[in-house]
């Protein structure tokens, strides 16, 4: 028997390290622009006013992730029917060649009105495709590790979306001290989007050489996949509240730590850009770290547990986290975002494998792209936008802190139901 599973073992490897690569650089493609937004700010919505600058550009940040839901509509229900795989390769080459049409892009002093109209629409066409990734990877992770092992086989997700995050980074914080703020400003921060390119194509060939999930293909050979996974998601009021719940904190505390944070360490306060890369960059080793360890915590003890204690305490630690990094001490910066990274991948470790499964197999890949992608839109896309926007009406520097905390109570609530 042993001999007879090595074979599906190896399988399941491959196909897990296949589709995390794949998901790393559509991650990398998709979230490098909230590193760079200062830049992008001045070259496509110039101002006398740096802060205007900056809202400008985050806002385009939080219009991408008001187009997932739509992209989760479109590929969710695409991948439920002619499989996870090749809405996986269909979704990677979308994002890369926006990010590549990013790249080229002219800005504001060249084309004028029509710069920032582009960017807008090549933003919005990466939100579009990054709602059908998360969906169809979620469910292709899910039904390749099997039960007992769930938690942790999809937690190779985040894993992936986190270390796409820090390939933003690295690339961003070497080009920094490569080239100098003034060659990144002028033309420098085009390079990551331009290194879409290459990186995709790696990731499109592993992609392409993955099989398709063995629940899919069953399901296929005795026809009884979905006609209409959308209206069978839509029929089920309490599955999306609870994943809307869910998806709330699990897309705010990512985005708020990892997209918001370098800007509110780095600009807000005032330790510069590097020490906030570089801060961002432990922070994310160490949830990297914690995610497998933690999701096989969760396989043993169930999801609830982990979520609740992910949950309430991100909501007791935001603020202080917040508060201290406004006291001018770089290396208690440092310690509050690592702390927060570290209660994110709790939380996350759980909540990406209680995500698909409140969904069958014949409609997890709609639910989770419908589901998970609107709290992801309303919450964790506007998080940087909403956390600017707060501390330019109230003068108040640690005012983010209370959005994060409404989603955290989001979260312990959902958990609990």
């Amino acid at each position: 028997m042993s001999t007879q599973l090595r074979p599906r073992a190896r399988g399941n490897v491959r196909a897990i390290v296949g589709a995390t690569v794949g998901h790393t650089i559509e991650f990398f493609d998709f979230t490098v622009y909230g590193f760079l937004a200062v830049h992008i700010g001045a070259t496509f919505f110039p101002s006398a006013d740096p802060t205007a600058e900056l809202l400008s550009s985050f806002a385009v940040f939080g219009l991408a992730f008001f187009a997932r839901p739509i992209g989760g509509m479109v590929f969710g229900p695409l991948a439920d029917r002619i499989g996870r795989k090749r809405v996986l390769v269909l979704v990677l080459t979308v994002m890369a060649a926006c990010s590549v049409g990013i790249g080229v892009l002219p800005g504001y002093d060249s084309w004028g009105i029509a710069a920032p109209i582009v960017l807008v629409v090549l933003r919005t066409l990466q939100g579009f495709s990054a709602g059908g990734e998360y969906g169809s990877g979620s469910a292709f992770l899910l039904e390749y590790a099997g039960k007992g092992r769930r938690a942790f086989g999809i937690s190779w997700l985040t894993f992936g979306t986190t270390a796409g995050l820090m390939l933003g980074i690295t690339v961003v914080t070497a080009l920094t001290a490569v080239l100098g703020d003034d060659a990144m400003a002028a033309w420098g921060w085009r390079i990551p989007f331009l290194l879409a390119a290459p990186l995709a194509g790696i990731a499109l060939y592993i992609r392409a050489k993955l099989e398709e999930t063995p629940d899919f293909q069953e399901m296929s050979e005795r026809k009884e996949l979905s006609t209409s996974p959308a209206r069978d998601v839509l029929s089920g009021g309490r599955r999306l509240a609870l994943i809307v719940g869910i998806g709330a904190m699990h897309a705010t505390c990512f985005y708020a730590v990892f997209t918001y944070m370098p800007t509110y360490i780095g600009t807000v306060n005032h330790f510069g850009s590097t020490f906030s890369l570089i801060s961002t960059m432990i922070a994310g080793a160490a949830t990297m770290v914690a995610l497998p360890l933690v999701a096989r915590i969760s396989d043993r003890v169930g999801r609830r547990p982990v979520l609740l204690f992910g949950s309430i305490g991100f909501a007791i630690l935001v603020f202080p986290v917040f508060y201290g990094v406004t006291l001018g001490n770089a290396a208690l910066a440092l310690f509050a975002q690592l702390v927060l990274g570290l209660l994110t991948a709790t939380y996350l470790s759980a909540s990406a494998a209680a995500m698909p499964e409140l969904f069958p197999t014949a409609i997890r890949s709609t639910g989770v792209s419908i589901g998970f992608n609107i709290p992801a839109a309303v919450f964790g896309g506007s998080a940087p936008f909403v956390a600017t926007f707060l501390i330019a009406q109230t003068d108040w520097i640690p005012a983010p802190s209370r959005y994060l905390l409404l989603t955290a109570i989001c979260g312990a609530i959902a958990a609990t139901v």
